[in-house]
């Protein structure tokens, strides 16, 4: 199956090669014109006006170079056409687009390119950018011309394309007394890499004041030295959102390796929720070539999806967990948010430094993206160790239920508990019950299983496996409160296969539950 993708992928990298002409010049939407739009054709001057001692500026009157790249500032809208065309080291272009240095500066950055189409997320982010800051320059670069390439060639225009974001962040700096304090660059794919390069030529007091990663490209990155890529240098706090990143199953389009001071990987960091690698055909079928970056930007775009819904849902944040890796966090071992182990995905990212680790969270397929992390763990008693255990555990609250959800339960390293993360899509609010049906089938530890198939043998019986459960412990994530749940027995519950337990409140443990975080919280 894979290798099915990969080919047909390279086949449309080269029909897309040879069908381009000439090459390198991007196809537009809309012409990139060197003119403001007819509507805004009448000079505005901008709330603090640029500096006057700066001599008008023009490519003719002062020897600029020309940039490849293309600047245009965002109002409002959602076509190519309603944006205005700021041309770099004229003066006059920044009071005939609007705009105002006493506001704040976002770029929004492009990746990769095989339609030369200016694609829709871009304005859906630029207005939800406009949307919850209200006063702030949203600008989006547009370096189509060279990176409507064979990706290859596209790569090696990304510094370039840096060097040319980081001439236009001077420039305002000198005419509009921009801070690169209050510089945002936010890059998607290839353009994560292309802010870290804009970014490396700030350095010091004067170093930009942050860069977003959406899902950074990862082919010819991955493995690379901080100064070939996006890296926590860039700027003076640099997040990063991993949405498709290479995994066992699939080769993945976005970087695996850390490459901020907050990395995030939503769901892993690999497919998402609501992707299906199976669309392929339907969408080949339905779009023909085309059809297969669609089903491969599906998990890439997410992480541009992901961060235009923090602007937008604020009352519903994404919060994301430290931990080792994905595998850990799914076992239900990540779920703490003293000293600072959390953090909120998006805009609302608190800035420090990750310690290296990335943090890691569930998602839903659609927006509102944001689910609800418990951690499920159950304490055994007796002699019965499981590697794992297939349950089907439905958790009962204040806001309502789960249903039944399949887990598997690992086996900790004192083999006496069992945890698994447990995703709600809604809020469940003060827990008061915990259904839970062993679905049998253990794997047992290694040396257990020799002594059970002698113990068979000889007597010539099998007798049905138990779980002997002494508690259950159940840990919300986004409020960081605990519930301890007893079977009917205050000691222990003995479940066989297919055995369906309601465990309750333990009335004594929650009462000094309840009272320890509420002291913590006085505190």
């Amino acid at each position: 199956m894979i290798f099915i993708l990969i080919l047909i992928l390279t086949a449309s990298v080269r029909t897309h090669t040879h069908t381009t002409a000439p090459q390198g010049r991007a196809p537009q939407t809309a012409p990139v014109s060197e003119s403001a739009p007819e509507n805004e054709t009448a000079p505005v001057s901008v709330s603090t006006p640029v500096s006057e001692t700066a001599a008008e500026m023009t490519p003719e009157s002062v020897g600029a170079p020309v940039l490849q790249s293309r600047f245009h500032l965002y109002h409002a809208g959602s076509l190519f056409e309603e944006t205005c065309a700021l041309r770099p080291y004229s003066r006059e272009s920044l009071n005939t687009c609007r705009y105002n240095s006493s506001d704040p500066l976002v770029i929004i950055i492009h990746g990769w390119t095989m339609n030369g189409l200016m694609e829709p997320w871009i304005f859906h982010l630029a207005s939800a950018l406009k949307l919850r800051l209200q006063q702030v320059n949203v600008l989006i670069s547009d370096w189509r011309t060279l990176a409507l390439q064979p990706y290859p060639a596209a790569v090696r225009c990304c510094r370039q394309v840096g060097q040319e974001v980081a001439a236009l962040l001077t420039w305002l700096q000198e005419v509009a007394q921009l801070s690169m304090d209050d510089v945002h660059l936010i890059g998607y794919s290839l353009g994560a890499h292309v802010a870290g390069f804009a970014g490396s030529h700030f350095r010091g007091t004067r170093k930009l004041g942050r860069i977003t990663g959406l899902d950074p490209a990862g082919p010819h990155f991955e493995g690379l030295p901080a100064l070939d890529r996006l890296s926590p240098d860039d700027a003076q706090f640099v997040d990063a959102i991993h949405t498709f990143t290479k995994s066992p199953l699939l080769p993945g389009v976005g970087i695996k390796q850390s490459v901020a001071h907050v990395d995030f990987y939503p769901n892993g960091g690999t497919f998402q929720p609501g992707c299906k690698i199976s669309d392929i055909y339907s969408n080949v079928y339905q779009y023909g070539l085309q059809g297969v970056p669609k089903t491969i930007k599906c998990s890439h775009e997410r992480a541009v999806r992901l961060f235009t819904d923090s602007l937008l849902n604020t009352s519903r944040p994404l919060l994301g967990f430290r931990c080792r890796d994905n595998s850990a966090f799914s076992r239900g071992q990540c779920l703490d948010c003293s000293r600072r182990r959390c953090n909120t995905l998006g805009f609302s990212v608190r800035r420090e430094h990750s310690g290296g680790k990335g943090l890691y969270l569930r998602t839903g397929p659609e927006t509102p993206y944001t689910v609800f992390h418990y951690q499920v763990r159950v304490l055994l008693r007796g002699p019965l160790e499981l590697l794992e255990a297939p349950v089907s555990v439905m958790l009962n609250g204040t806001g309502g239920q789960t249903g039944d959800v399949p887990l598997i339960l690992h086996q900790h390293s004192s083999g006496q508990v069992l945890s698994s993360l447990l995703a709600a899509g809604a809020d469940l609010g003060l827990l008061s019950s915990v259904r839970l049906l062993w679905k049998g089938d253990p794997l047992l530890s290694g040396w257990l299983r020799r002594v059970h198939n002698i113990w068979n043998i000889w007597s010539g019986t099998e007798p049905e496996p138990e779980l002997h459960i002494w508690r259950i412990s159940v840990k919300s994530g986004e409020t960081q409160q605990k519930w301890w749940f007893c079977g009917v027995s205050s000691n222990v519950t003995r479940l066989q296969a297919s055995d369906q337990q309601e465990f309750t409140l333990c009335r004594l443990l929650h009462k000094r539950s309840s009272t320890h975080t509420r002291r913590r919280t006085e505190t």
